[in-house]
């Protein structure tokens, strides 16, 4: 999280970047807690965590991660796994025709201790990012202000193992 400075404001980089952190903070997942923000014209239109889909059990309420189990890193077991990803939560809260434009802002949580980790979309919310307009994703990259990568949309990893 970062906080301001000698009477100096946060960025609004940071400022959204810190709220997609509150938001992970809210994520049910026990292997990595993420939260997205999407912003259009400097106004905030919709947040997401990950966590199951409503009304079903999260991981937290059955107390195993399947992924967890079996070793499994980013990438890899989604079909497995009982979570929506914030990325996805986000864009499904609004039409393509406010997200055309927007930027989402993304961060990951370490559930063990709190870090911050190095936030990435995976492969599919990429494809789901790009589909829905996205113009450019900010990534929490580590602690302190201006500790982010600011990726165009259209330039995430999207399909792994080939040249697009």
């Amino acid at each position: 999280m970062v906080f301001p400075e000698n009477a100096r404001l946060v960025s609004k980089a940071d400022t959204y970047l810190n709220c997609a952190e509150v938001f992970a903070y809210r994520s049910s997942c026990l292997k990595r807690k993420y939260g997205a923000v999407i912003v259009k014209d400097d106004v905030v239109i919709s947040t997401g965590y990950n966590g199951s889909p409503r009304g079903f059990q999260n991981c937290c309420e059955v107390g195993r991660c399947q992924r967890i189990e079996k070793d499994m890193h980013q990438g890899e077991g989604y079909a497995i796994c009982r979570a929506v990803h914030a990325e996805m939560n986000a864009l499904l809260n609004c039409s393509r025709q406010q997200t055309i434009g927007a930027d989402l802002y993304l961060a990951g949580v370490n559930p063990e201790d709190n870090s911050v980790h190095q936030a990435k979309p995976c492969p599919l919310c990429a494809r789901v990012i790009i589909q829905a307009g996205i113009r450019n994703v900010y990534l929490r990259a580590g602690e302190g202000a201006d500790n982010y990568i600011v990726v165009p949309a259209d330039e995430l990893e999207w399909l792994q193992g080939d040249d697009k």
